[in-house]
């Protein structure tokens, strides 16, 4: 496929739709597929966007730029312990509202959590689950092994597919089986050696719009 632009065309199932000023077919931006237009049917190769400080960014990417805006920076709104479903403020605009489909009521419509989808799979970990739970879970995604925990940095959850038995938490780290720990966000080998790991596509989202775009997804409670 050739390259695209694409610009915010309106909401669909409270989430924004994308729009490709070429053709004007519509792509749903978490599943990378084209729900309407020329393209309907098709898809695009999409990533994982991970929730991230700078620190982290350029543990992945040492020579990672970075913008610094001269825009003031609210304190008050600087705790990462924000990302929490007791927030009882979180409310959805009722445009959005307007657009939603038949909801899932197994959750609160704005609990926050990280989905997780496979070809075969979709789950979702609810962020109050995850703390209850220790902060971390130990599972099993189609026969492989996946760690999902809260990270000690940003406050948001995220997954691997790695082998642990264990996750204990000592200041910003993660300590796991055989030595390795996660720092940065990164796994790294008893020697301070960076370790190669895959991860599932992944999202850090509300349960609305992962249950709308996966409908009939695990809950991890």
């Amino acid at each position: 496929m050739k390259d695209y632009d694409f610009v915010v065309s309106g909401l669909f199932d409270g989430l924004f739709i994308m729009e490709d000023e070429q053709t004007n077919s519509l792509w749903n931006h978490m599943t990378g597929e084209a729900v309407y237009g020329t393209h309907a049917g098709d898809s695009i190769p999409i990533s994982n966007l991970l929730h991230m400080n700078v620190t982290q960014a350029i543990e992945v990417d040492p020579e990672t730029r970075v913008a610094i805006s001269d825009r003031p920076y609210n304190l008050d709104n600087a705790n990462p312990s924000r990302w929490t479903p007791e927030d009882k403020d979180a409310s959805l605009n009722q445009v959005f509202v307007s657009t939603l489909g038949l909801e899932d009521n197994r959750l609160p419509r704005m609990d926050i959590g990280l989905g997780i989808w496979t070809e075969d799979t979709q789950r979702y970990y609810s962020v109050d689950a995850l703390r209850r739970g220790g902060h971390s879970k130990i599972e099993n995604l189609d026969g492989k092994d996946l760690l999902v925990v809260i990270d000690p940095l940003t406050a948001t959850p995220r997954a691997y597919y790695w082998s642990t038995t264990k996750v204990e938490r000592v200041g910003r780290e993660l300590l796991l089986d055989d030595g390795y720990l996660i720092r940065n966000g990164q796994i790294f080998d008893e020697n301070g050696n960076r370790a190669v790991f895959e991860e599932p596509q992944q999202i850090f989202t509300r349960w609305y719009g992962f249950s709308l775009t996966f409908p009939g997804t695990e809950v991890v409670r």
